[in-house]
């Protein structure tokens, strides 16, 4: 009896064992989603850092009121960084070469637009940047920074962002706009 109590219990756990065997090796497969792997491998004389790349510049909130006629809001600093930098080929340094959509008549002033689906767009403002100089960026196209010399390494070229009131006294609505860069080294 003792030997079948035995051989029975040793069936049971050898069924356990079985099943639960077959239990870890089921699997189940779901969809997951999609990676996006953006770069660029360049000849120059700098690469772009990546957070520079594609950044957001927070302007905050300004009260309409403090934006008349031709005046401008407290310049909020933001940097372009450059990585492995050789200066040894080129000659006069770095300048950006900017653009975006502009106030009519104005090719340093960003006209601004409001986000999809939100409050109106506010009117009478524009964005200016300024230069590590601290003169005022053209969104041409084709005008360029005043060259900065290059070390090497990391250089990081400093800029401020601004609100301006053009055309009158602005009012309020949401003020973004977009600006892209080129890296011009010489």
């Amino acid at each position: 009896m003792k030997m079948k109590t035995l051989a029975l219990a040793s069936i049971a756990a050898f069924g356990l064992v079985s099943v639960a065997a077959q239990a870890t090796t089921s699997t189940t497969v779901v969809n997951g989603g999609t990676v996006h792997f953006k770069g660029e491998i360049v000849s120059a004389a700098c690469a772009v850092d990546a957070g520079s790349i594609d950044q957001t510049v927070q302007l905050g909130q300004i009260r309409a009121a403090s934006l008349t006629s031709g005046k401008t809001s407290n310049p909020v600093p933001f940097n372009i960084q450059l990585d492995d930098c050789d200066p040894t080929l080129v000659t006069n340094g770095v300048s950006l070469i900017w653009s975006g959509s502009t106030v009519t008549g104005n090719t340093q002033a960003l006209s601004v637009q409001s986000a999809s689906g939100a409050t109106a767009a506010a009117t009478n403002v524009g964005i200016q940047i300024l230069d590590p100089r601290n003169t005022l960026v053209t969104f041409d196209n084709s005008t360029a920074t005043t060259a900065t010399k290059l070390t090497s390494k990391t250089n990081v070229l400093n800029f401020k962002a601004q609100y301006i009131a053009v055309g009158g006294d602005a009012t309020a609505g949401v003020a973004n706009a977009d600006a892209s860069f080129k890296v011009q080294y010489q």
